[in-house]
């Protein structure tokens, strides 16, 4: 048995040995997933499902009855609806403002070498780092003196300042991986500055731009601090009626059914990305597809 195993090239062995690796890793990173992703969605949706005249309990592994009565009530008596309505106006407002504030803010941090560039880069994630509540508190202060609160306009303008870090994080590292050649060979042929942004800096930024998108568009429609502090009663986003089921009287699966209203267009939207982002832009613009 040695002698045979010995007789097969040192290659092989050394393929052998990587593709069992591969298939271990692989094995590993499903086995990971499933808990820490699919086991969490796959509970929500159970709940949600619980018949309200059968609850589940210890020591049930599965609910004895399912039935959409959670769902029917959610819709029924929260005013979801209007949620829905407020949520998915207010995130494609946020994403395009953050887009038009964060952009020039992005290109000076990714392309210029200024002096305090990283203090700079510092203040920018400090939204990302500080209390959601602290910031709500302080700023609806602010908001109120100036006729913002219970506004629209002021909850577009919370929604926008908790996006913004993200949008200009990656925008700034997209418009840093961009290689000066390419540009002062562009500027050397004659390139005006309209065509170095339609044919050099915006196929290069995509990827960052839509992955800025993702992270602007989902930080919107998951806020509550803000929308609570600010924006309600008069308005309500999907979290904030998702909030009213985790107080005092927690409320299990009806706070369910509002995750899973709350997540599913994200992770629809991730998808959507996803398959825009399936060719490479950068390589494509240098000419290498």
């Amino acid at each position: 048995m040695q002698e045979k195993i010995q007789k097969i090239p040192l290659y092989i062995r050394q393929a052998r040995r990587k593709q069992s690796l591969t298939t271990i890793l692989t094995a590993f990173f499903i086995v990971v997933q499933i808990i820490w992703v699919g086991l969490p969605i796959f509970m929500a949706v159970l709940w949600s499902l619980v018949d309200p005249d059968h609850p589940w309990s210890f020591p049930s592994i599965l609910p004895e009855k399912l039935s959409l009565a959670q769902w029917v009530y959610v819709f029924k008596y929260t005013n979801i609806v209007r949620a829905l309505k407020t949520s998915y106006m207010l995130a494609p407002c946020a994403v395009a403002l953050s887009f038009l504030l964060g952009l020039p803010t992005a290109y000076v941090l990714g392309r210029k070498q200024i002096r305090g560039k990283k203090f700079f880069e510092t203040i920018v994630l400090l939204p990302m780092i500080m209390p959601g509540m602290v910031v709500a508190l302080f700023l609806s202060r602010v908001f109120t003196a100036f006729g913002l609160a219970q506004n629209f306009f002021g909850l577009v303008l919370a929604h926008t300042l908790m996006a913004l870090p993200y949008m200009i994080r990656l925008l700034a590292t997209s418009f840093e991986a961009i290689p000066q050649d390419i540009i002062d060979a562009a500027e050397n042929l004659g390139a005006n500055t309209f065509v170095k942004i339609k044919d050099i800096f915006l196929p290069m930024i995509r990827p960052g731009l839509l992955a800025g998108i993702i992270f602007a568009f989902t930080t919107s429609i998951e806020e509550f601090n803000l929308t609570f502090v600010i924006g309600t009663p008069t308005f309500e986003t999907i979290p904030t009626i998702l909030y009213s089921f985790l107080g005092y009287n927690f409320i299990r699966t009806n706070a369910s059914v509002v995750a899973l209203i709350m997540m599913i267009p994200n992770i629809i939207l991730l998808f959507i990305v996803e398959d825009l982002l399936k060719f490479d832009y950068l390589s494509a613009s240098l000419g290498k597809l």
